[in-house]
């Protein structure tokens, strides 16, 4: 058999096993777009003017690792604000409800996994990273926000998509949230189980992040990585809402989307297949 042959039926082995080990299943709702899941916020929404603005939530999945992207107003530092206790009103951590059931239950059972991405922000647990058995603790009082998400929406905020676009009504927010306190970082207690990487806009753009294609960029963009095996799922799909509110409850969106857990052997599986079905079509061509 030919050399140059040989190559080509490599080649289309080796990259039939990348396509299968980079790419997850697609998310059960959002808005898909270059291998992102999309969830858009209303752009008149955020309470105190676009500093306070919410634009949208990202969130794309390799083999191994979740990609979360935030775009909106608000730095990563956050705002100065004097009415805010420690002067600074930034972003609340990211929590992911993997239980099928509504944030505020699955807050009260310690269910929750929630994300510390903002280094400054008002969290309870020490330092930036992936946690589990989480809790969610309402930071309003100190940052001149809102008692409850019931006086967010009295406020003149009862808009369509002032969740984003997969907790379009408020009906739905309700549905979720309650409409009391607004739980916006992680309680303490909460069990790290691993470090995020930063990523700067550039960062995620080189990724394939295009909230332009939405008109959604807002003047800031940031976002994170983590490792999938640091949440500890077993193999198979897991639908999850990922949710976010700045520390004031000034604005907030949510996400659903879909986790693909591979078997750790299975990769290797297909390419044990891959390579067997590779040397019959060796064998035969050689007969």
């Amino acid at each position: 058999m030919k050399t140059s042959t040989l190559k080509k039926l490599i080649g289309t082995t080796v990259a039939s096993l990348c396509f299968v080990s980079v790419n997850g299943l697609p998310a059960v709702a959002g808005q898909l777009h270059n291998g992102w899941n999309y969830g858009i916020d209303s752009f008149i929404d955020g309470s105190g003017g676009e500093s306070f603005n919410i634009r949208g939530i990202a969130i794309k999945e390799t083999s191994d690792s979740v990609f979360v992207a935030l775009t909106g107003g608000t730095p990563l530092k956050g705002v100065a604000n004097s009415g805010a206790a420690d002067g600074n009103i930034g972003w609340g951590d990211l929590f992911l409800n993997f239980t099928n059931k509504n944030f505020t239950t699955a807050s009260s059972q310690k269910s929750l996994f929630g994300v510390r991405f903002a280094g400054t922000n008002d969290s309870q647990v020490a330092t930036t990273g992936l946690y589990g058995n989480v809790k969610g603790v309402s930071v309003t009082n100190v940052n001149h926000g809102y008692n409850s998400l019931l006086q967010y929406y009295n406020a003149g905020f009862d808009k369509a998509n002032t969740q984003g676009t997969d907790l379009a009504t408020k009906a739905s927010v309700y549905s979720y949230f309650g409409n009391g306190t607004i739980l916006n970082v992680i309680d303490s207690g909460a069990k790290k189980l691993g470090d995020i990487g930063s990523l700067s806009a550039t960062a995620l753009q080189n990724q394939g992040l295009d909230f332009g294609f939405f008109k959604a960029s807002g003047t800031q963009t940031m976002g994170f990585s983590l490792n999938k095996s640091d949440l500890g799922l077993a193999d198979g799909n897991y639908d999850y809402i990922a949710s976010i509110f700045l520390e004031c409850g000034n604005d907030g969106v949510a996400l659903k989307g879909k986790v693909d857990v591979p078997e750790p052997g299975s990769l290797a599986g297909l390419a044990l297949v891959s390579l067997t079905v590779l040397g019959s079509r060796l064998s035969k061509r050689q007969s």
